[in-house]
Parts: structure tokens; C-alpha cells; sequence
């Protein structure tokens, strides 16, 4: 009966994230915490918006008010999203910089708009452009841990997009109040998914396990990817080919012909036969001295 322990290796968890990607993540800190503090400041803004019942005046607001609120975000919002696309891995920088684009012709409408429903259809199709790119963002950074965030903030804006579709009755402050609402929930996502992500890069940054740049998920592979190629320069450097150049089968059978080496032993004989029948005067000859009388 064996007593030995049985063989266990280390394994990393699966769920462990590597410090490549967490520091391709953390890049994106600053920039998610930047627009969760401005979506939340917005949403505080409009959400609690006084409405008193007492007070006419409290239950509508002049579209004209909305615009200038909703133009104001979006200005910075465009901003921030330009900051954010700088710092971003190279393949989710396209989607960030449309986010920060579809903002133009979202404030121009904006401009433009005299009535509810105007500033409903401008913001709408903002939310829903917005909200799809945001997918967009999610898919290209899948790899990165909690990219969920992105998935998260484009459902809000997506829902948004929808419910002002269809809401036909909607007056200025009912759409600001859900406008605020969908930016303030996004913005809570983005300030504790920026925060984590500066987190978990300074927890790198302590261990010495950092990396110095990271550019694009790309240089995140696993080290792994690597091997292949070292495997081919291995095995272009042990070619068969080189071995049949050095040992080439004519060179050989040159070198075995048997009347090549029936020659090579007669030429060797008759070395060894002019050896013994030299000089007899040689001292170093063995043929005896014939003595005359």
C-alpha cells in the first residue's frame, strides 16, 4: 500500500483576472469616474427637480429651460468621452468616439427644439445611438474584468431611448426627470466601476506586477500565445533537411563503390611492396647484405 501524497499542482483560478488585462482596465478609471459624477450631478439635478402641487408653476418647465440643461450636459458629457476614448485599448476606441459624435446633432436638435415632442424625438435617438454604441464598447472589452458596467449603462440608455418613444403625452419636465434618472443610474455604475478599477491597479502597482504600457487587449494575451513560434524556429533549426545536406546518400555511395576500394587497396599494397624491396645498402631494409668473397 503506497503512503506517498497524492500529486497536486497549483492551478490559478479561473476567475482570477491577469495583471495585463486589470491594467488595460485601469486606464479606464479616471475617465468612468469622471462621467458618473457628472451623470450624477445631472440626475440629482433634474430628478429632484421641485414639484409642488401648491405651486403651478412647479409642475411644468418652459422647453426652452430643458434644452439649455440637456445641451449643457451633453457638452461635457462629449468631453468626457473624448477623455475616456484617449485613454481606452485601441480596438473600443472607435465606439467611445462615436458616443462623443452622436452628441453633435443630439445639441444641434436641441437648439432647434420648441416643443416637447421635439426635445423628446432629439433625446430618444440620442439615448438609443448612445445606448447601442455603449454595446458596442461592452463587446470589444468582454476580456477586461467588470465590463459589465458598459453592458449595464447601455440597457439604462436603451430603456430610456424607449420609453421616450412612446411617450406621447410627455411633457419638458416629465422628459428631463427621465432623462436624469437614466443619467444618475448610469452614473452611480461608472463612479463604483472606475473606482474598483483604480483599486485593483494600485493592489498591482503595490505587488511590482504592473505593467509599464498597455495599449490594446492584444499585448493582455496570455504569454502562451508565444510558444508557437518558438516551437517553428525550433523546428526549422533541427530540419531534416539540413541533416540529408551533411549526409548525402551519392556522397556516400561514392565513397562505398567497391571498385573504388579494390583500387585503394592495390595502390596500398604496392606502397607497402616498393617499401620492402628497397636499397639493400639502407640500413632501415630488411633484405640481408649479399657478401662477394
Amino acid at each position: 500500500m503506497s503512503t506517498e501524497d497524492p500529486r497536486t499542482e497549483s492551478t490559478t483560478p479561473r476567475n482570477e483576472a491577469a495583471p495585463q488585462a486589470i491594467a488595460a482596465a485601469s486606464r479606464l478609471g479616471w475617465p468612468m469616474v469622471v462621467r458618473g459624477i457628472l451623470g450624477v450631478a445631472f440626475g440629482i439635478v433634474t430628478v429632484f427637480w421641485p414639484r409642488d402641487s401648491s405651486n403651478p408653476l412647479q409642475l411644468s418647465l418652459p422647453t426652452d429651460v430643458v434644452d439649455h440643461l440637456a445641451i449643457g450636459y451633453l457638452i461635457l458629457f462629449a468631453l468626457a468621452l473624448v477623455f475616456q476614448a484617449v485613454r481606452s485599448p485601441l480596438n473600443v476606441r472607435t465606439a467611445i468616439f462615436g458616443q462623443a459624435v452622436i452628441a453633435i446633432p443630439a445639441i444641434v436638435f436641441l437648439f432647434l427644439a420648441d416643443q416637447p415632442a421635439e426635445l423628446r424625438a432629439a433625446l430618444s435617438i440620442w439615448a438609443l445611438l448612445h445606448g447601442a454604441l455603449e454595446f458596442w464598447a461592452y463587446r470589444q472589452l468582454r476580456s477586461q474584468p467588470m465590463a459589465s458596467d458598459f453592458l449595464i449603462a447601455s440597457g439604462v440608455h436603451v430603456l430610456l431611448g424607449i420609453i421616450l418613444v412612446f411617450g406621447d403625452g410627455m411633457e419638458a419636465l416629465s422628459i428631463l426627470g427621465f432623462t436624469g434618472a437614466a443619467t444618475l443610474i448610469a452614473g452611480v455604475i461608472f463612479i463604483i466601476g472606475g473606482y474598483s478599477r483604480l483599486s485593483k491597479g494600485r493592489q498591482l502597482a503595490k505587488l511590482g506586477a504592473l505593467p509599464e504600457q498597455i495599449d490594446s487587449p492584444a499585448e493582455a494575451a496570455d504569454p502562451t500565445d508565444a510558444a508557437p513560434s518558438g516551437a517553428a524556429d525550433a523546428a526549422d533549426d533541427a530540419n531534416p533537411s539540413d541533416a540529408a545536406d551533411t549526409s548525402d546518400p551519392a556522397d556516400a555511395a561514392d565513397t562505398s563503390n567497391p571498385a573504388d576500394a579494390a583500387g585503394e587497396a592495390d595502390r596500398t599494397t604496392e606502397a607497402a611492396d616498393s617499401a620492402d624491396s628497397g636499397d639493400p645498402d639502407d640500413p632501415d631494409t630488411d633484405t640481408p647484405v649479399k657478401k662477394e668473397p
